[in-house]
């Protein structure tokens, strides 16, 4: 058998695998999305204490459970490390179905600069001396928080602060 007989047969081989795939076990859509949204975050030249996601509720219980979940329903996430807490309130954002309101508030309490990163770039916050903070209009789907807070006055002093950073979470 010739080298070019081989190399037609594996092509239509592995196309009639791709095929297969591709009706059993499709890719998601937004596959290729999520995968540069991930790889976005590796440009940070600094190091960074990544804090995990310890609850999301947003499923209703009981007497206000609904079969389809509700355009006004609103979804608490936290996120926790060793010495920080962030816990976010995500709801609708002004009657868009696309947009999300996200209200936080990050323990210890602190003022500093909370970064989200979203399919449409950064959108900047800053949160108070009680640790709260508003992103009024982000975009639905794929959301990572950075934030940056500086523990005490000889961290000020010291440089930059270390950032905070949650997993990548669907809002």
């Amino acid at each position: 058998m010739s080298d070019r007989t081989t190399a037609g047969g594996e092509a239509l081989l592995l196309a009639r695998l791709r095929r297969l795939w591709q009706s059993i076990d499709p890719a998601p859509d937004d596959l290729a999305d999520r995968a540069l949204f991930a790889l976005d975050l590796d440009d940070l030249d600094t190091e960074f204490e990544l804090l995990r996601l310890t609850d999301r509720g947003d499923a209703l219980a009981g007497t206000r459970a609904t079969a389809e979940p509700s355009a006004s329903m609103v979804t608490h996430i936290t996120f926790a490390g060793q010495s920080t807490t962030v816990m976010l309130a995500v709801g609708p954002a002004a009657a868009r179905p696309d947009r999300r309101r996200i209200d936080g508030w990050i323990a210890p309490a602190g003022a500093c600069r909370v970064v989200a990163h979203t399919a449409e770039g950064e959108t900047l916050s800053t949160a108070d001396e009680t640790g709260r903070f508003v992103l009024a209009d982000v975009p639905a789907g794929m959301l990572r928080l950075l934030i940056f807070l500086h523990r005490t006055a000889a961290e000020a002093a010291a440089g930059p602060p270390m950032p905070f950073v949650t997993p990548t979470v669907e809002v």
